[in-house]
C-alpha cells in the first residue's frame, strides 16, 4: 500500500506534466512570431470551448419560453408614421422596461411622420425607456470612439440611451457584449446594460465586456401587427422593439445565426439573473492544465509499467501500441471537459480548457523530454535524484 501511495503521488508525475505545458508553451511562442502561420493563430483566436458548451445546451429544440423579455419585430414597417402607432401601441400596455433598437437618422421629407415618431416616443415612460444609438470612427491612438449617431429627437431631449455597437469581430461567433466602451474622452454604457440597470440595479463594476450566457431559451416573438393578440407577453415585460429578419442584421452566435435583437436580448437576460461568467484566471488554467497532464501520465504509468510484471502476451501488445495512448489520452480528456462544462452551466466559471487539453495529448513529449533529463543528471553523477525517479529503470 504504501508502495502504491508512493507511485500515486510522485513528484514525477508533477514534472511531466510541467515540461509539456513549457513545450506548448514554446510552441505557441513561435507561432506567434512565425508570419506564414499568422492564419493558425487567427483560427486559434477564434476558438472557444464555451461554443461547444452552447452547442450541447441547445442540441435540442429550447422549450423554455422566456417570461421576462418579449421582441416585437417590426422589419416589415418602413413609415414613421406606423412605427410611431407600434411604440404608442406598446407604452399603453405598460411594459416594465422598453428598448427601442433601431436609430432614426434624421429628419425626412414625410415631416408628419417625424413629428409623429419623435411624439410617440418622447411621450412615453421615458425613465424606463432606452434608446439605441452607435459610436463611430474609432482613434487608436486615444483609445476612443470620436463620434456617435443618434435618432434625431435624442439630442435635445434628456433621455436614457446605449449604444449597440458589436465590438466581437462580425466574422466570428459573438461570445461577448461590451459593457462600457471610451468615448470622446467618457464612458459610454451598452444598449443591454442600461436596460440591465433599470431592470436590477447594481453597482457599476469595471468589467468592460460581458460574456453572454446563450443558455437553452425561447424569446417570444411579436409581429407588430399582431401585438393586441399577445398582451400578456408585454404588460411588464422588457420589450425590445426591432427587427429580426433583416440579413444584414444576422450575425454568427455560437448557437447559430441569429440578428442583433436576439444578442440584445439574450446579454440582457444574462446580465438580468445577476449570474455573469466568471473566467479562470491564467494560474487557474496553468493548475488545470497541470492536473491534467498528471492525472494521464499517473494513468499510463500504472497500466503500462504494473501490466508488464505479468507478463501477459496480449497486454504487453495493447500498452505499448499507439491506439493504447490514445485511449488514455481520450478517457481523460473527456473526464476534463466534462468537468469544465458542469462547472460553466451550474455554477457559470469559465476554465478554458485549451492549454490542460493540449497537455493531456502532447504529454508524451513532455514524459520523453523527462527521461533525458534524467539521462543528462545520472552523467553528471547525480544519482541520488535519479534513482527516486520511477522512470530511473528506463535510463540508459
Amino acid at each position: 500500500m504504501k508502495d502504491l501511495l508512493k507511485h500515486v503521488f510522485h513528484i514525477d508525475h508533477v514534472i511531466v506534466a510541467g515540461l509539456t505545458i513549457i513545450i506548448i508553451e514554446l510552441m505557441v511562442a513561435i507561432t506567434l512570431n512565425l508570419e506564414f502561420l499568422s492564419p493558425v493563430v487567427r483560427a486559434l483566436k477564434s476558438f472557444s470551448m464555451t461554443d461547444i458548451y452552447h452547442k450541447i445546451q441547445n442540441s435540442g429544440d429550447p422549450t423554455e419560453v422566456c417570461n421576462t423579455i418579449t421582441l416585437v419585430d417590426i422589419t416589415e414597417l418602413t413609415h414613421r408614421k406606423d412605427i410611431a402607432h407600434i411604440i404608442r401601441e406598446i407604452n399603453e400596455m405598460k411594459p416594465s422596461i422598453l428598448g427601442i433598437d433601431i436609430i432614426f437618422e434624421g429628419e425626412k421629407s414625410d415631416s408628419v411622420g417625424d413629428e409623429l415618431l419623435a411624439e410617440a416616443c418622447l411621450n412615453g415612460n421615458l425613465s424606463r425607456t432606452v434608446f439605441a444609438y452607435k459610436l463611430l470612427d474609432y482613434d487608436e491612438s486615444r483609445h476612443s470612439y470620436q463620434r456617435s449617431l443618434h435618432s434625431y429627437f435624442c439630442m435635445e431631449h434628456d433621455i436614457k440611451e446605449g449604444f449597440v455597437n458589436l465590438v466581437d469581430n462580425p466574422e466570428k461567433s459573438i461570445r461577448k457584449y461590451a459593457n462600457i466602451l471610451p468615448s470622446q474622452d467618457t464612458q459610454a454604457y451598452s444598449f443591454p446594460f442600461q436596460i440591465s440597470q433599470l431592470a436590477t440595479p447594481k453597482t457599476i463594476g469595471d468589467e468592460m465586456m460581458h460574456t453572454i450566457n446563450y443558455k437553452p431559451i425561447v424569446f417570444p416573438v411579436i409581429k407588430y401587427n399582431e401585438l393586441g393578440n399577445y398582451k400578456e407577453y408585454i404588460t411588464g415585460h422588457i420589450v425590445l422593439l426591432g427587427t429580426t429578419q433583416e440579413e444584414r442584421d444576422k450575425f454568427y452566435t455560437p448557437i447559430g445565426q441569429k440578428s442583433g435583437m436576439e444578442i440584445l436580448a439574450y446579454t440582457i437576460l444574462s446580465m438580468t439573473e445577476g449570474s455573469p461568467v466568471k473566467h479562470a484566471g491564467p494560474w487557474i488554467i496553468i493548475l488545470w492544465a497541470l492536473f491534467a497532464g498528471y492525472l494521464t501520465n499517473l494513468i499510463d504509468f500504472f497500466l503500462t509499467k504494473r501490466v508488464k510484471k505479468r507478463q501477459s502476451t496480449m497486454m504487453v501488445f495493447v500498452t505499448q501500441s499507439e491506439l493504447y495512448d490514445k485511449v488514455i489520452s481520450f478517457i481523460v480528456m473527456v473526464l476534463i471537459t466534462w468537468i469544465s462544462f458542469e462547472l460553466y452551466v451550474k455554477y457559470g466559471y469559465f476554465v478554458d480548457t485549451v492549454l490542460p487539453l493540449a497537455t493531456i495529448v502532447l504529454i508524451e513529449e513532455g514524459r520523453l523530454l523527462y527521461v533525458g533529463l534524467l539521462s543528462v543528471l545520472k552523467k553528471k553523477k547525480h544519482n541520488n535524484f535519479v534513482k527516486k525517479s520511477i522512470y530511473a529503470n528506463e535510463i540508459e
